[in-house]
This record gives C-alpha cells, sequence and structure tokens, in this order.
C-alpha cells in the first residue's frame, strides 16, 4: 500500500532555499519533480494558505482570510478527513497549534502540537517526535509542519543571514528524516512531498507579490519521475489532489484543484 510523507517549511521562498547550503532538500528534488514557480493563495497568510492546501479550495470560498479558524472551512473535506474515511492511519506533528483545525476530530491517528518559542528550535522538536512515530507506526499519511523559517523571516527578514540559516537548520532536520527512512528500509515505501505555504519580503507576508507568492515544490519517490522540472502550473489548491492520486484516494468533487499528474512516472 503506498504511504505518503508531506513536511511542510513554513515562509521558504525558493530563491531561499537556491542560496542555503540544503544537501538534504536537493538531494529530494533533484532525484524526483520539482517546481520553483509554483503559487501561494491570495491572502498569503499561514491558516488561508494551509486551509487551501489540505480543503482545495481558496480562501475566498472557505472564508479563512486571516489566522483565526472559521467554521464555514468544515464544509469543503480535508485531505486528512479523505485519507481517515478510507481507513488509513493519519498523523500530524506540528509546531504551531492554529493548524489543529485542518481535520475535523476523529480524522488523525496521532497528533502532536508544540507552542512556538521564540529563540527556541521548535521544530527540531517536532522532527524528533515525527521520527519515531514513522519508524515505529509506520502511517499512511504524515504531515510534518515546520515554522521557524517563517518565524525567522518575520523577527529578521525575509533572506536575512538568519532566515538562510534557519532554511539550513531545516535542512538537516530533513536529513534526519531521510536517513531513518533508509535505515528501516522504508524510503521506498514513502512519497515524499516538500512544500512551503507561501514566501516573504521584508518582515511580513500576505500580499500578491511574487515574493510572497512563489513556494517551493518538491515531490519524490515511487513512481515519480526523477530530476524533472514541471512545466504545468502548480498552485497550493492542487496539494490535496495530487496526495489523494499518490495514495489512490477518490478526490472529493468540492475539490478545484487538481494532481500535478506530470510529476509521476
Amino acid at each position: 500500500m503506498p504511504k505518503f510523507i508531506l513536511t511542510i517549511i513554513d515562509g521558504c521562498r525558493p530563491d531561499g532555499l537556491a542560496q542555503a547550503n540544503t544537501p538534504n532538500l536537493d538531494s529530494i528534488w533533484q532525484n524526483g519533480a520539482y517546481s520553483w514557480k509554483a503559487q501561494s493563495v491570495t491572502p498569503s497568510i499561514s491558516l488561508p494558505c494551509h486551509t487551501s492546501m489540505f480543503r482545495s479550495v481558496t480562501p475566498q470560498k472557505h472564508g479563512i482570510v486571516d489566522n483565526l479558524y472559521m467554521p464555514s472551512a468544515a464544509q469543503f473535506p480535508s485531505i486528512l478527513e479523505v485519507a481517515a474515511h478510507a481507513d488509513l492511519h493519519t498523523a500530524f506533528f506540528a509546531s504551531w497549534e492554529e493548524l489543529r483545525d485542518l481535520a475535523r476530530p476523529g480524522s488523525l491517528e496521532a497528533g502532536y502540537y508544540r507552542h512556538y518559542r521564540p529563540g527556541r528550535d521548535n521544530d527540531t522538536i517536532i522532527m524528533n517526535m515525527a521520527i519515531p512515530h514513522i519508524m515505529n507506526e509506520q502511517p499512511d499519511f504524515m504531515v510534518i509542519y515546520l515554522g521557524d523559517v517563517d518565524m525567522t523571516g518575520h523577527a529578521y527578514g525575509w533572506m536575512s543571514p538568519e532566515y538562510i540559516a534557519n532554511i539550513e537548520a531545516n535542512d538537516k532536520n530533513v536529513g534526519d528524516l531521510l536517513r531513518a527512512l533508509d535505515e528501516h528500509n522504508l524510503r521506498d515505501q514513502y512519497t515524499l512531498m516538500v512544500i512551503s505555504d507561501h514566501g516573504g519580503h521584508e518582515h511580513t507576508h500576505g500580499t500578491n507579490m511574487p515574493e510572497d507568492m512563489t513556494i517551493i515544490w518538491m515531490l519524490n519517490g515511487p513512481g515519480i519521475k526523477k530530476g524533472h522540472e514541471v512545466a504545468a502550473p502548480i498552485t497550493l489548491l492542487d496539494t490535496a489532489p495530487t496526495i489523494a492520486h499518490a495514495l489512490g484516494l477518490h478526490r472529493p468533487d468540492a475539490w478545484d484543484g487538481q494532481p500535478v499528474l506530470e510529476a509521476f512516472a
């Protein structure tokens, strides 16, 4: 049975990734399918973006336009709900508790949230909790949210030395995950997606500027093209349908996005 790990690096710009020293993330896109032109949604704010990522409709449809949850979003099924309905083992580990409403209660086999603290390496805490869960329980669909890059952008500025250093710190976290998968002979079982929700400029984001709207997007694993730059347009709305396609799940009619079929061999 196919399995999937979605890793989200909040606020990571493609040009930030290109400037950073990221051998582990580079190995994912260089041996998989990728795009440096994928687009966020407007407003390019974290909770609207993640809701569109998981529910495959625009903020104008789901009604979340800032970092406050609105019940109107629940009418659009989340990929986590679709997976749980298919009796898949789902898990969500995150360093930002506001993401708790990305699926209705009962959709997660396991969940872990750690409140963000400035100056603390929040993302390593999350990854160090997520890796043992993957190794011990081998979930069908795992989400790992890493938020320090975004918060560093707010504090020090996007593309600042501190921002680049935090991308590199997350690359080490991803490297720990890859090594654990290899050591437990699980690499061939999992499709890996690494994505960001938005970019940023100066100390903020939320506009339709290219710096805010352009996101990282990479897909790697069995059945994925290797070293292929996707030419088709990609938006956050395509995330849930692409995951559903990889897991063999039915795509709900309410979703507006489409699976990025060009990435699949």
